[in-house]
């Protein structure tokens, strides 16, 4: 026989995550299809080593807007997404950082060609960016699934749905933002436009031109001693009213 619920038992609350108000969506239409080769690489680093189970319940809670926060800052993504739990877990995916010896060797490569500046100017990810960074012996993409660290709260096997979920935002946000894949790695992408536009400077133009230093006079003006200007130091000399200044009338 089965067992039947008391009178007066409020009925069981389905398994179903706590609903966020004003919770950050994944809002493509499209899903994960389409996406761009560098946002795709890293739904391939999450959901390649995650369960069936966790990659249809990660979009699930990306869709219905289960992240109560969501930033890429210093280097790292760090989320809230919010579970059956009371609190929200805490998701954190990160990058081994490029030391500042390897961001000044990769921006010195990229700069040797016009079209990495030109391209990240405007908002667009060049398809050949991993050139410089291999040419200096290091990466901007992860060469391997491992190599992005997945850190979760809740305590399930990583990568776990949160996580997930948390992949899905990170590919949406670099679609629209090629620049954040960047600071991943520890820069930046505003820096990085900063940094790359100066060495393009240098490369183009040379130091000298880029950095011009004030030249000093070669010979010490002669004037009176101080002594012998007091009585008419604070009265207007002779010469204020040589000035003229003719205001020309302004072009509309």
């Amino acid at each position: 026989m089965s067992a039947t619920p008391s009178q007066g038992q409020p009925p069981r609350k389905p398994d179903v995550p706590r609903r966020v108000r004003h919770g950050i969506k994944f809002r493509r239409k499209e899903g994960l299809q389409g996406l761009p080769w560098f946002a795709k690489a890293f739904v391939d680093a999450v959901e390649g080593r995650a369960a069936l189970g966790g990659r249809v319940m990660g979009m699930e809670y990306a869709l219905s807007g289960q992240a109560a926060s969501f930033g890429v800052d210093a280097g790292f993504v760090e989320a809230l997404v919010q579970g059956r739990a009371p609190r929200p877990y805490a998701v954190k995916l990160s990058l081994p950082h490029l030391s500042k010896e390897q961001w000044v060797e990769v921006v010195q490569a990229m700069a040797r060609e016009a079209v990495f500046a030109a391209k990240l100017l405007v908002g667009e990810m060049p398809a050949d960016i991993e050139e410089p960074f291999a040419a200096c012996r290091t990466a901007l993409l992860p060469r391997e699934p491992a190599e992005l660290k997945v850190e979760c709260t809740c305590g399930e096997k990583l990568p776990c749905k949160h996580a997930v979920a948390v992949t899905c935002l990170l590919a949406e946000r670099l679609e629209v933002d090629p620049l954040a894949l960047f600071a991943l790695r520890g820069l930046p992408g505003q820096t990085l436009l900063e940094r790359l536009q100066e060495a393009r400077t240098v490369h183009t133009t040379g130091v000298t031109q880029s950095h011009q230093s004030p030249q000093l006079p070669t010979q010490k003006a002669q004037l009176p001693p101080l002594e012998a200007c007091l009585d008419d130091f604070w009265r207007p000399g002779r010469k204020l009213a040589d000035f003229e200044r003719q205001i020309g009338r302004a072009h509309v």
